[in-house]
């Protein structure tokens, strides 16, 4: 009996470290299958910076950028090159456009060029040299006519996005991405009680909030001004929500900002974001504004 007992211990024992194996394996797979993004505004760097670029990006986990297009100023070569070599470390590279004007349908010509060069583009290249999606920037409530007019600058800006989505998917496999502000579920669809938020979410592959603060918890921290937009699209969408947040110098309140706290701070902030979103599957990861800075940044610590 001695014996039997003896073997049922090493048999539990057995199954609890295999068991704990699993789960940390799960948790693993888990943190490693989110995002980490950055934007690239200043693409012309690539011309001499392009290793560079790739190595910060390695050094700090980053698997997706934002890589803003700018045709006049940077030769198709050039972009290749930098997917190409993106994509050999594991980083995904979506095409970044946008513009507060882009909002209005009488702008629509700027969406459409976008869509019609990086579909150019893509064709023109091989398939590891290809952007994996388009990911806009256009903040229409930096519009004057946002005061005078919102409910009308909504219904204009909820038309081109669609627009973008439906004209994006057409024939490519390519995502379809956009930046937005924490607050934007203070914004109903006009003629209906939905979320800008919610519509988004429903419509686009992922949105990017711009959920700028440097603390992840407490009052006016990241989690509370995300959860309820999180919490949202946890019914609607799984991997729909990469959180924000920046480190580039600004005016607008050391609280909006990691540039006085560094990027470990930032890093730590960032740990704790994730532990307390992993359990919602509409989060997907973070991204950090912007390359420049956070570049900056860490250089700024090295000297010291």
């Amino acid at each position: 009996m001695q014996v039997l007992r003896r073997y049922s211990w090493l048999w539990i024992a057995l199954l609890l470290v295999t068991v704990t194996s699993i789960i940390m394996l799960s948790l693993a797979s888990t943190r490693s299958a989110l995002t980490k993004a950055t934007w690239i505004w200043d693409a012309k760097q690539m011309k001499t910076q392009t290793d560079e670029m790739i190595e910060f990006a390695e050094k700090n986990d980053i698997n997706l950028i934002y890589l803003h297009v700018e045709p006049a100023a940077v030769a198709p070569e050039t972009y290749r090159t930098f997917i190409e070599k993106a994509n050999q470390a594991g980083i995904k590279v979506e095409a970044l456009g946008g513009d507060p004007n882009w909002a209005l349908t009488a702008n629509r010509q700027s969406i459409d060029d976008l869509i019609s060069w990086v579909k150019a583009f893509n064709r023109s290249a091989k398939p590891d040299e290809q952007f994996s999606g388009i990911h806009v920037d256009i903040e229409p409530y930096l519009l004057p006519a946002w005061k005078e007019d919102q409910a009308e600058i909504v219904r204009q800006w909820l038309k081109n996005v669609s627009y973008l989505a439906a004209e994006t998917k057409k024939d490519t496999d390519l995502a379809v991405g956009a930046d937005l502000p924490f607050w934007i579920d203070s914004v109903n669809v006009p003629g209906s009680d939905e979320k800008v938020s919610n519509w988004m979410v429903q419509r686009l592959d992922s949105i990017t909030l711009m959920a700028y603060r440097n603390q992840a918890l407490g009052q006016n921290g990241i989690v509370e001004i995300v959860e309820k937009i999180v919490d949202d699209a946890n019914v609607r969408k799984k991997g729909s929500v990469i959180v924000g947040v920046n480190i580039m110098e600004t005016m607008e309140g050391a609280h909006v900002s990691f540039y006085e706290e560094g990027t470990k701070e930032m890093n730590n902030q960032l740990a704790i974001l994730q532990e307390e979103l992993s359990n919602n599957p509409a989060f997907a990861g973070s991204a950090i504004h912007d390359y420049e800075s956070w570049k900056h940044a860490s250089q700024r610590e090295e000297q010291l």
